[in-house]
Parts: structure tokens; sequence; C-alpha cells
């Protein structure tokens, strides 16, 4: 596999080994969504005591093989610790805990920690607490001066915010914050408004939503807007991505589709079968 040269390639294989078989300096963007703390699936369960020992040597592996200016955002939910006669069901911090690992630990830096609010979450039937809706996307920089592009992300505007912009004048507040400096008139940026750090449904940008419906042989399988936000924001046609928690390879279809390599690895057989048929099905189009 010549991974400076292929368009994608997928190996069922451990996904550290995998790692440690790419070049160094040779992936912008590791994107994936790897096993969650607690969650009983039928491929794994990484229980929390055991979480950060089982994530952090991926981690590990991959950063010499980041480019100096590449990212790695993990999309991760924290199930809930299991309640019994004596103590109810309490949220783990296992991710904050992984997100404080990230930097004082691995030295990276935090670009931002971003929330994907559901609308449709499974139910769990737990009556201790509210309903769990959302899960968190931990994105963070191996540089400490990074560049993203901002406008490949970029939203449509809110109607009545460019009604806004375009009937009024806004005016120094006299609390004396310095949020507008001077009486001025805001014209809307051509590309759209800023992205938010969250992802949630919206009537007006209708990139963002619930789970995924797509009926596969996977029990977690991501809606395509996820990873290509973080492809769209951090890396440009040619760089290479990474997914060491492949599955039935959403990010492979988005980074193909973006003009990016893609190199993939999943410990089960079923899951590469199931990546290589999307991507074929993606490629006939």
């Amino acid at each position: 596999m010549e991974y400076e040269t292929d368009r994608y390639h997928i190996e069922c294989i451990d996904g550290i080994e995998g790692i440690k078989k790419l070049k160094d300096k040779s992936v912008k963007l590791m994107y994936g969504s790897p096993p969650y703390p607690n969650a009983k699936r039928d491929y794994c369960i990484w229980s929390t005591e055991e979480y950060l020992g089982k994530i952090i040597p991926f981690i590990k592996a991959v950063l010499p093989k980041l480019t100096d200016d590449g990212f790695i955002v993990i999309n991760v939910k924290s199930n809930r610790e299991r309640g019994d006669d004596s103590h109810s069901s309490r949220r783990s911090l296992v991710v904050e805990k992984l997100a404080i690992a990230l930097e004082e630990e691995l030295n990276l830096y935090c670009v931002d920690i971003e929330i994907w609010i559901k609308s449709n979450p499974v139910p769990t039937g737990n009556r201790s607490s509210c309903q769990d809706a959302y899960e968190q996307n931990l994105w963070f920089s191996k540089s400490p001066k990074w560049s993203i592009n901002i406008d490949a992300i970029r939203r449509p505007y809110d109607p009545d915010t460019l009604k806004m912009y375009e009937n009024n004048t806004f005016k120094p507040r006299r609390t004396g914050t310095k949020y507008v400096s001077k009486v001025k008139k805001i014209k809307p940026n051509p590309l759209g408004a800023l992205p938010l750090n969250i992802t949630y449904i919206d009537p007006v940008n209708i990139i963002y939503g619930g789970v995924s419906s797509k009926t596969q042989n996977h029990q977690a399988v991501q809606p395509a807007y996820l990873p290509a936000k973080y492809i769209k924001a951090t890396t440009k046609e040619g760089d290479l991505v990474l997914d060491p928690w492949m599955g039935s390879g959403t990010t492979a279809q988005v980074a193909i589709e973006l003009n990016r390599r893609f190199v993939g690895f999943d410990i089960y057989p079923d899951y590469v079968t199931l990546a290589l048929n999307n991507i074929n099905n993606l490629e006939i189009k």
C-alpha cells in the first residue's frame, strides 16, 4: 500500500497496528468514533474503568503520523454508570478525563469541544436524570497555532438575522462592552454565517440533524455531516484522512467524495466488507 498515492486503503487489522504502518507526518486529520464508554455493542464493550487505557494508546500511536499542522477529532458519548439499590445511575466523567489527558498528558491543544445534539436519542429507561441527548466531538490540534478553513463550514444565515442586519444600525452599548465599538451597519458574509460549535436540527441548515437513519449491519452508523464538517475545516484536496475505528466506513465515503485520500482500519471482517461495499456503491453513482 502506497499511502502517499492511493485514493484509499482499508484493512482488517487492529487500529494501532495499522497506524504503525503509516509514514510519519503523513496524516492531516484523524477523525474517528471509538467504542463509547459502557456502551453495549455487539462488537465490543469498553468499560469506564478501562476506557482511558484502551483509547490513549491509539492517540499515542497516531501522534508521530500527524503532520505538524494536523488534527485529531474524536466523537464520543459517555454512558451512565449502572445504578443499584444504594446508588443512582450517575453520569460518567470519563470523556472529560480523556479531554484533559489529550492536553495534559499528550500535549495536544484543544480547538474546541463541540456538542452534537440528537433530535431522536435512544430511550434508556433511566428515571434518575434527564434523557441523554448529546455527544461530544473532542477537537484537538497538534500545533499550538492552528489554521482551519472556516469558510468551508459556514452555515446559511437565519432569515430574521438578515432582516435585522438590513434594517438596523448598530451602536456602542452604554454598558461599555466592546462588541460594537462604533456606529455601523453589518454586512452579511456572502459565504454564510460563522459555524456554531453545536450540531442540531435547524430548519435553515438542513445538514444538521439527528442520529443516522441508515439501515446497515452496524449498530452505530454515523450521519455523514459529522465527519464532513471536520474534513472540510482541517484538510484540503489530496490530504490524508485516517479513521482507526472505521466501522461501516462513513468517514471513508465522505473523505473520498471530498477528494481526500483515506486510510481506515477495523478488526471485524464484516465491517471491512461493509465499508468496501459502501465505497464501491459510492463510486458507481
